[in-house]
This record gives structure tokens, sequence and C-alpha cells, in this order.
């Protein structure tokens, strides 16, 4: 498959000039590709509808748009490596809580409804990407959270590179471990998490090609 965005085009003939020229009009572009499955210009403006990346501050909407693909890639790199392991219908999902919180970073039904017509999409697509969402999520919930484990000397380590040695060119006192134990217990927890996510995204991306077509 060549480089460049692979335009898929219909042909549509003028009612007044038969005889002229048939009349081409784009209707969909494909960004990029994960194993056999495309994604579309219409999945990254859905990706955009509900907010799926903010747009940062002074950001431009290239660049926006390149990490909204970004992350929908990411998105079906995780999902197809959940699905073909066989894991999608063992894991506990949570779809309507997903599509519910969707439905709301896109500003409501109503709002989100107008968008998804804007781009000629329909529920169905929003389904498909809560669906993705939600496996995802309930993967990294209930297959890799329950892999990390945190040791009191890790808790240490991150008590004093978090309190003690930033505090230590200020005035203010360090809080006793044991009040803040738990909270950094979390910070740990997570950080170990994202690393355990990181590498799981790594295997997978081993495991599945990915071939972008749009910067």
């Amino acid at each position: 498959m060549r480089a460049g965005i692979i335009t898929l085009i219909f042909m549509a003939f003028s009612h007044f000039a038969t005889a002229q020229e048939p009349q081409w009009q784009t209707i969909e572009e494909v960004l990029a590709v994960v194993g056999n499955t495309p994604i579309l210009f219409s999945d990254v403006a859905l990706a955009d509808a509900v907010r799926l990346v903010d747009q940062q501050p002074d950001e431009s909407i290239e660049s926006h748009r390149s990490r909204l693909l970004d992350a929908r890639i990411r998105l079906e790199v995780e999902f197809r490596e959940i699905e073909e392991g066989g894991l999608l219908y063992r894991l506990e999902l949570d779809t309507p809580s997903v599509r519910n919180l969707l439905i709301a970073r896109g500003g409501g039904e109503e709002h989100l409804g107008l968008k998804l017509q804007q781009h000629g999409l329909i529920w169905p697509d929003l389904d498909e990407l809560a669906l993705r969402l939600s496996a995802v999520e309930a993967f990294v919930e209930q297959r890799l959270r329950p892999r990390i484990s945190v040791s009191i000397e890790e808790i240490e380590v991150a008590y004093q590179q978090l309190l003690v040695d930033e505090i230590a060119a200020s005035d203010e006192p360090v809080p006793p471990l044991a009040t803040v134990r738990e909270h950094l217990y979390q910070i740990v927890v997570e950080r170990k998490l994202n690393d355990e996510i990181e590498r799981w995204l790594d295997r997978a991306r081993d495991r599945h090609e990915v071939m972008r077509f749009s910067r």
C-alpha cells in the first residue's frame, strides 16, 4: 500500500450535462491502518467530538488532529490485542457508563447528535468507540492492576524524592511518613501501572502492524 492518504471516492454524474466528465467527490479518507483495520477521517472526527484528547492552549488544529489520530491508533492496537487474545468476553465491561461519559464530554445527546450528523456518523459509531474504551479500561483494571505490588522500601524512596528532597530547600516542615504513606502508595501504584501499560502496549505494537498515512 503506497504512502500518502488513501482516499475513498465515489463518482457522481451531472444531471444537466451527461456528456461532461464525471465529477468526483471525496466521501472518506483512510488516515492509518492497524493490521487490517482502517482508521478513517470520521473516526478522528468522532474522537474530536467526544474530546478523546483535549486541545492544548495555543495548539494548532493540525497538531491536535495529529494527536487525536495517535490516540485513536493506540486505542485500536490495544483493542485488537485484547480481542485477538481472546480476552474481550472474559472481561467485565461497563460500556454503558463509558458511552454516557463520551456523550457528556461531547456536550450532551442533542449537541453530539448534530456533530455526528455533520460527519456522516451514527450512534452505533459511538457505541463502537465506547466498546473499545471500556475494553481497554477493563483490561487495565482487571488484568494489569492486580499485578502491581509496592514494597515499603519503594514508598520510602518516594517519600524521600517527592517530599524530603523537594521541601528541603524551603522552610516548610516535612510531614511524617505515616501521615502520607497512603497517598505515596497510590502515586507509586499509578507509576508502576503506567509502566506496565506501556510494556504491554510495546508488545502489542510488535504484533500489530501500523501504517500511518497522515501526519
